[in-house]
C-alpha cells in the first residue's frame, strides 16, 4: 500500500510530496475509496432524471443507455471495493485473489464473494442474482455490438427495397421503465449486501456507496414490485 507523506512549511504551503519515503514529482489527488464508486451511481440517476424530461426518442436512448451502463459500472465498482475492505477484515486471500480475476460474470463474482464470507447468503439471492447475470449480459452485447445485415420491403404497387438496414438494440433504452428497474435491481444487490453485512438501517449505507440520499431497501422492493 503506497504511503505519502505532505511536508509543508510555517505557512501551511505543501513544499514537497514523499510516496513510500521517496520524492514524489507528480501530483496527488487523494480520496475516500468510496468514492470511486458513488460517481457512477450517481451519474446513472443522473441520466435516469434527464431521461425523464426529454421527448425526442434519440436523446432519450442516449440518456437512457447512459443509465444503463453507469448502473452496472457501479454495481461491479462497488464488487471490487467493499469485498476488497470485507477481505482485508477476514485476513482471506481467496478473497483478494478472487477480486483480481477479470475472467467471468459480476453476478457469479458476486455469488463467490458472498459465500466466502460468514454474512450470506442473500434474501432472494438465487433470484437476484439471476436478474444481475441477464442485466449483465444485456451490457456485453451492448458494450460489443455485432452487426446483422438485415433488409427491408416496402410493399406496394412499386416495391421499394432498402438493404444495409440493422435491428439495433439500442433503441430498448428509450424505455424509462426498463432503465430505472435496471438501476434498481443494482441498488438492491447494494441493500442485500449491506442487510447481509449486519446493517438494520440502510440508509447511511446506500447514501455512503451509492451517493442516494435517504434510499430505503423498503423503496427499492416497492419500486420493482418485489416482497
Amino acid at each position: 500500500m503506497p504511503h505519502y507523506v505532505f511536508e509543508s512549511d510555517d505557512g501551511g504551503n505543501i513544499v514537497r510530496i514523499l510516496k513510500d519515503n521517496q520524492p514524489h514529482d507528480q501530483s496527488v489527488h487523494l480520496e475516500q475509496l468510496y468514492s470511486i464508486v458513488t460517481i457512477y451511481f450517481r451519474l446513472a440517476s443522473e441520466h435516469l432524471a434527464r431521461m425523464v424530461s426529454l421527448q425526442e426518442c434519440n436523446a432519450r436512448r442516449c440518456a437512457g443507455l447512459q443509465s444503463f451502463l453507469m448502473g452496472l459500472t457501479g454495481l461491479e465498482a462497488f464488487t471490487n471495493t467493499f469485498f476488497q475492505l470485507r477481505a482485508q477484515e477476514l485476513g482471506s486471500e481467496e478473497m483478494i485473489a478472487r477480486i483480481a480475476k477479470t475472467h467471468g460474470s459480476l453476478s457469479r463474482k458476486i455469488s463467490d464473494l458472498v459465500a466466502m464470507t460468514p454474512d450470506g447468503p442473500l434474501v432472494d439471492q438465487e433470484a437476484l442474482v439471476k436478474r444481475i447475470f441477464e442485466l449483465s449480459q444485456l451490457r456485453h452485447e451492448i458494450m460489443h455490438p455485432r452487426w446483422t445485415p438485415s433488409a427491408l420491403t416496402i410493399a406496394g404497387q412499386v416495391p421499394v427495397n432498402i438493404m444495409g438496414l440493422v435491428e439495433n438494440r439500442q433503441a430498448m433504452f428509450e424505455d424509462e421503465t426498463l432503465c430505472r428497474e435496471a438501476l434498481l435491481w443494482c441498488l438492491l444487490a447494494v441493500a442485500r449486501i449491506g442487510e447481509a453485512r449486519g446493517h438494520q438501517e440502510l440508509s447511511g449505507f446506500m447514501f455512503h456507496w451509492t451517493g442516494n440520499y435517504g434510499l430505503t431497501l423498503g423503496m427499492i422492493t416497492l419500486q420493482l414490485g418485489i416482497p
